[in-house]
């Protein structure tokens, strides 16, 4: 393993796990239980927030193939297929139960592989799921400028990790990539409605309340199917939730994990101010 260097994440190191014969990328740090992130469809990053769970837990972050500058070998054509490689590597690091962490795409992943192996995954959050798209416009999306991209995202794109427009052929690029998993199982969002309801996975569902891309009352869908879930806005952020509110949304996601069954919030206080 080698020290992956960036100005966060300095703590973590480099590995790579196995699933299926295909060779995934990981970075490590921290101590405790572990706690399995699965990044957005930008790409993996280091952020403020990841720093400050791996104070408090085992934290692994993988990159997904194909998503930021992952090589693409078209192996994962659905979200189903995708969570499956995941989870395949964190078999392949022995992990036997493990919280996990999906943001945005992510969240998608990490949902599918908690369905797929509850007895495997102790707590979810999710940010800023795209499972659910009421009152989402596909086209809108489809032509956003990356300017546009960018208010939609970030409230504060000073906050560190500093966050400036995509380049148009990768924000291309990933776009692409999220119609050819849309595309390969248009009844995706209807089957999991199905499966919700017998979730035995304790969650965590956070949406900011300026969120561009996903109308932020997406996320009670999510609490009205789920037997066990908590859904939480914070105020002053967009899609990107860990970008614009890095230490508060650490503060609630380390509260959930440690908290267990104690951590409950009323259905008409939701919303977490600065």
């Amino acid at each position: 393993m080698t020290s992956a260097s960036a100005k966060y994440g300095s703590a973590f190191t480099e590995g790579i796990a196995q699933a299926d014969g295909h060779p995934i990328r990981y970075f490590r740090a921290g101590d405790g239980d572990t706690l399995v992130v699965i990044h957005s469809a930008a790409g993996f990053r280091f952020s403020p927030m990841l720093d400050r769970l791996a104070e408090k837990y085992d934290v692994i972050l993988f990159a997904l193939p194909g998503w930021g500058d992952e090589p693409d070998d078209g192996r994962d054509r659905t979200l189903s297929e995708l969570a499956d490689t995941v989870y395949q590597a964190t078999q392949d690091l022995g992990l036997k139960s493990f919280h996990l962490l999906g943001s945005t795409l992510g969240g998608d992943v990490a949902l599918n592989i908690a369905l797929d192996h509850p007895e495997r995954v102790a707590s979810l959050v999710l940010e800023a799921p795209g499972t659910f798209r009421e009152g989402v416009d596909p086209s809108s999306q489809a032509d956003v400028t990356p300017e546009e991209a960018l208010r939609k995202v970030r409230v504060h794109p000073e906050r560190p990790p500093v966050f400036e427009p995509p380049h148009p052929e990768s924000q291309a690029r990933m776009f692409a990539l999220i119609s050819r998993l849309e595309g390969a199982n248009p009844d995706y969002s209807q089957q999991i409605t199905e499966r919700l309801p017998g979730s035995s996975v304790r969650t965590l569902v956070v949406f900011g309340d300026k969120d561009g891309f996903i109308p932020p009352q997406n996320g009670r869908t999510f609490a009205r199917l789920m037997p066990d879930c908590s859904f939480v806005l914070l105020h002053d952020a967009a899609h990107d939730v860990q970008g614009d509110r890095a230490e508060d949304l650490a503060a609630l996601i380390a509260d959930f994990l440690a908290r267990g069954s104690d951590f409950q919030l009323p259905p008409d206080a939701t919303l977490v101010t600065p």
